[in-house]
């Protein structure tokens, strides 16, 4: 269940104490980041309610820097993961330092530190490079730098079957405290094309760019997952605001229930 603290920092937000929230959400931050193992749930919501905040409130910025900051160190001394050592050896929960890193620099609006993270990364450790190379590849694109995009991403259309198949038997909105597989499948399709899309532009084949978002969503058998990779497309991160939002309704109704 969601850490209640969590909606106190939303609250507070929608109150307009913004230090005050600011201060709640950095204390969850820290927190976690001092947890053994956390995974990625231990920060997500924190992270989306940071990004709430940055919208009304303009100084959030500076504490989330420099706490990006100190994970970049971290990261490039050899600590792959988020949270503390201590006991995480061999725990599948950890959470990959750099996709946070990258999720902090898109809150902050800062697709260079990715970049330029990744591209250390690349240099120092390349099998982490490999590994989490998706993450950074709209930072790749919007530095223009088209040749290390095109070699780390993969086959735009490689996972559209997959998604087809999936949404026979698994729900877009899975009941509550269970993961959304389904969507989480279709943003990184979506993703995909994205890239591929970008790519084709960067080289001037607008053409092209345009077929593989029609071959995309042409491809999509479900009407509901093809309206929702559109809307992505159009607008990215629409999927995981939807769901978010459906997430912290349900959790609503079962409070009153």
């Amino acid at each position: 269940m969601t850490d209640p603290r969590k909606r106190d920092a939303m609250q507070l937000r929608e109150a307009g104490r913004h230090e005050e929230a600011l201060t709640l959400l950095g204390q969850l931050f820290d927190e976690a980041d001092g947890e053994p193992a956390p995974s990625r749930n231990s920060y997500f919501m924190t992270m989306l309610e940071w990004q709430f905040l940055l919208e009304v409130y303009p100084p959030a910025q500076a504490p989330l820097r420099a706490r990006r900051d100190a994970q970049v160190e971290r990261l490039l001394a050899g600590a792959e993961y988020f949270g503390s050592t201590a006991g995480a050896e061999g725990d599948f929960r950890r959470a990959p330092r750099f996709f946070l890193i990258a999720e902090m620099n898109e809150l902050l609006g800062d697709a260079r530190s990715t970049y330029e993270t990744f591209r250390q990364l690349d240099a120092m450790y390349p099998a982490q490079a490999r590994r989490y190379a998706h993450a950074a590849l709209d930072a790749m694109v919007e530095m223009r730098d088209f040749a290390l995009a095109e070699r780390y991403c993969r086959a735009p259309l490689e996972s559209l079957h997959g998604v087809n198949a999936n949404a026979q038997d698994i729900p877009l909105y899975p009941p509550s405290r269970q993961p959304p597989r389904l969507s989480a499948d279709l943003s990184n399709l979506v993703k995909d094309v994205r890239i591929g899309m970008a790519i084709l532009r960067g080289r001037g084949a607008d053409a092209e760019a345009n077929e593989l978002r029609e071959a995309l969503l042409a491809g999509l058998e479900s009407a509901e997952l093809r309206d929702l990779a559109r809307r992505e497309l159009d607008a990215p991160d629409t999927i995981i605001r939807v769901m978010v939002e459906h997430q912290m309704a349900e959790e609503d109704r079962e409070r009153a229930l």
